[in-house]
């Protein structure tokens, strides 16, 4: 099946950055899986964080939160340390709040634009911007 909706990521220092857009199906979320490992594995020597950003994703099938909760126990396991999230809409946080149980390892903060996001991973050392 073609896939629904898309991403774009990007290693900052010792930050893995995802931006999510439109609405998804599990092509898309099995994608995002391959390739965010494929990445990970160029930083996860060290300790680092991920920010997620949702300001532009309009959610995805059910199927998706199984295989997040997937992601985020290779992460756990991984190195992972910190995650950096931004919610467009209130579902969201709650989404993945709940996914975030999984990360017992990794601190998780909620933000509502990306300025924040930076401002606080570059306070804890995992990014550096301009």
């Amino acid at each position: 099946m073609q896939e629904h909706g898309s991403f774009k990521m990007k290693i900052i220092g010792q930050t893995l950055v995802v931006k999510c857009f439109d609405a998804w199906n599990i092509e898309t979320v099995l994608r995002l899986c391959r390739e965010y490992k494929v990445l990970v594995n160029q930083i996860k020597d060290k300790p680092w964080a991920c920010l997620v950003d949702l300001s532009q994703w309009e959610l995805s099938t059910p199927e998706m939160w199984d295989e997040i909760d997937k992601l985020n126990a290779w992460g756990n396991i991984n190195n992972q340390k910190y995650e950096a999230v931004i919610c467009g809409m209130s579902l969201q946080k709650t989404l993945m709040e709940d996914s975030h149980t999984v990360l017992t390892n990794v601190e998780s903060n909620f933000f509502d634009n990306i300025e924040q996001a930076y401002a606080w991973l570059s306070d804890i050392g995992m990014l550096n911007v301009e």
